[in-house]
C-alpha cells in the first residue's frame, strides 16, 4: 500500500517538472529497490512481488516510449491481477478470506462463519471486477489529475465502503441488535430528558403555589411520556390497560404486580400516579439520580423500616406498587409471593389491586439489557377487582388467595 502511494505521488510530481522518460527512470529505480527489499525480508507472495515487478516493467517501457498512458497502467494491472486471483479462488474453491479473518481473529472460525466468509468471495469478485474497469475508464479517458485522484485516494475509500458492507453482512445480526438497543434506550432516555424538563418545572411551580402533593404532576407529565417510550419502543405494536371498575380514582391502593421486565416499572409509572415504590437498588440514589428517584416516588430499603414508610404513604392517601415476586420471571409464569405486601394491606386496611403484566418479557428479558427481535408484542397491563383480606385469614392465606386468583386470570392473559 505504501509503495502504491508513493508510486502515484512520484509519478505525477516527476511528470509535471522533468517528464515522461524521467518519470518512468524514476519508477523503475523504486520498483528495484523494493523488490529487493522483499526478497531480503523473503517475502515472496504475490502481493508483495506484484507490486515492484509491475512498477520496474512499466517504468522501462515509458522511459523509451515517453507516454505517460503506460504509468498509468501500474494500478490497473494491481487491481487485475487480485480480480483474477479472486475468480480463481471462487473456481477452485481455495478461500484466501477464510485464512486472512482466522489470522486476524486468532481463532479457528465457526461453521456459520466460515459459510458467509465463503460467500463474500463473490463479492469481492464483483467489487474488484467494478474497481478494474474503473482503472481501464481512467487509463483510456481520464486526465493525469483525475487518475492521480482516484489511485491515490479512491480506490482505498472505495474499498473501504466495500469492507463495511462486507462487515454489515457478516455482522448484520449484531449490527441490527444495537440499532434496536439504540433506539429503544435511545428512545427511553429521549422522554425522561423530555419529563424531566417539564416535569420539574411543573413540580416547582406546584410547589410555589402550595398545592398538595406537587410529585403528583411530576409523575402524571412522566407517565404521559412513558406510554409515548412504550408505544414508540422497537417491538411493540399496542399497548393496552384493562382497568377493573372497580377500581376508585379517589381512593389509595397496593397495586400488586407480576413481574418479568426492568421495564415493569416504567409500564407501571405509565399508567398510575401519586405512586412510591421500594427498591434496594443504591445506584438509583446517586447524587444526580436521589432527586428525580424521590419525585418518581422511588423509596430505598428493604424490610420493616420500609413497609413503615410506605404505610405513612397509604394513610396519607397515596399508592404503593409492590413487585410481591420479589424477581423477574423468566417464562412469564407467576412465582411465589412475599407476604410483605399483604402485611401492609392488612395493617393499613387498604385493598390490594392484583395487575398482570405481560409483553414486557418479549422486549428485554431477565438477564439481558439487549432488546430482543420480537415484532408486533402487545404490551398489556391487566388490573384485576381490588381486594381485601378477611377478618379470619392470616398474611399468608391472604397472599396466597391473590396468587390463585392471578393464577386464574393469566390462563386467559395473552402474552
Amino acid at each position: 500500500m505504501i509503495f502504491s502511494l508513493l508510486y502515484i505521488i512520484t509519478a505525477v510530481v516527476i511528470y509535471h517538472y522533468a517528464g515522461v522518460s524521467t518519470a518512468g527512470l524514476v519508477l523503475c529505480i523504486m520498483g528495484i529497490v523494493n523488490l529487493f527489499f522483499q526478497i531480503w525480508k523473503k517475502r515472496y507472495n504475490l502481493d508483495t512481488l506484484a507490486s515492484p515487478l509491475f512498477a520496474i516493467v512499466l517504468g522501462i517501457c515509458a522511459f523509451f516510449v515517453s507516454d505517460f498512458i503506460i504509468i498509468k497502467l501500474y494500478p490497473l494491472l494491481i487491481s487485475l491481477v487480485f480480480w483474477v486471483y479472486f475468480v480463481y479462488a471462487v473456481i477452485t474453491k481455495k478461500y484466501p478470506l477464510v485464512t486472512w479473518v482466522e489470522k486476524f481473529k486468532k481463532r479457528q472460525l465457526s461453521n456459520q462463519e466460515m459459510v458467509d466468509i465463503k460467500k463474500s468471495h463473490f463479492f469481492w469478485v464483483i467489487v474488484l471486477g467494478i474497481n478494474t474497469l474503473i482503472h481501464l475508464y481512467l487509463v483510456l479517458y481520464g486526465s493525469v489529475n483525475e487518475w492521480a485522484l482516484y489511485s491515490f485516494v479512491g480506490w482505498y475509500l472505495y474499498f473501504g465502503i466495500a469492507m463495511a458492507i462486507q462487515l454489515s453482512f457478516v455482522y448484520y445480526k449484531v449490527i441490527f441488535q444495537w440499532l434496536r438497543n439504540i433506539w429503544g434506550y435511545g428512545l427511553f432516555v429521549f422522554v425522561i430528558i423530555i419529563a424531566f424538563i417539564f416535569g420539574v418545572s411543573s413540580y416547582y411551580i406546584f410547589k410555589i403555589l402550595s398545592k398538595p402533593k406537587p410529585h403528583v404532576i411530576f409523575q402524571s407529565i412522566v407517565a404521559m411520556m412513558f406510554r409515548v417510550f412504550f408505544r414508540n419502543s422497537p417491538g411493540v405494536k399496542k399497548l393496552s390497560l384493562i382497568k377493573s371498575d372497580e377500581i376508585k380514582s379517589d381512593k389509595p391502593y397496593i397495586y400488586i404486580a407480576s413481574h418479568q421486565s426492568w421495564l415493569d416499572y416504567p409500564l407501571m409509572g405509565a399508567f398510575i400516579v401519586d405512586l412510591f415504590h421500594l427498591t434496594n437498588k443504591k445506584k438509583a440514589f446517586v447524587w444526580y439520580l436521589r432527586f428525580t428517584a424521590r419525585l418518581l416516588g422511588v423509596i430505598d430499603g428493604i424490610g420493616n423500616q420500609a413497609l413503615y414508610i410506605l404505610l405513612q404513604k397509604l394513610r396519607n392517601g397515596s399508592n404503593v406498587l409492590i413487585f410481591p415476586e420479589g424477581s423477574r420471571s423468566i417464562d412469564g409464569k407467576i412465582g411465589n409471593f412475599k407476604n410483605g405486601a399483604f402485611a401492609l394491606s392488612i395493617k393499613s386496611d387498604i385493598e390490594v389491586v392484583p395487575v398482570l403484566i405481560s409483553g414486557t418479557r418479549l422486549l428485554v428479558k431477565k438477564g439481558s439489557l439487549n432488546w430482543l427481535e420480537n415484532k408486533n408484542v402487545t404490551i398489556e397491563v391487566k388490573m384485576l377487582p381490588p381486594i381485601k383480606a378477611n377478618p379470619s385469614e392470616d398474611v399468608t392465606s391472604f397472599a396466597n388467595r391473590v396468587r390463585d386468583i392471578m393464577l386464574q386470570n393469566q390462563n386467559n392473559h395473552s402474552d
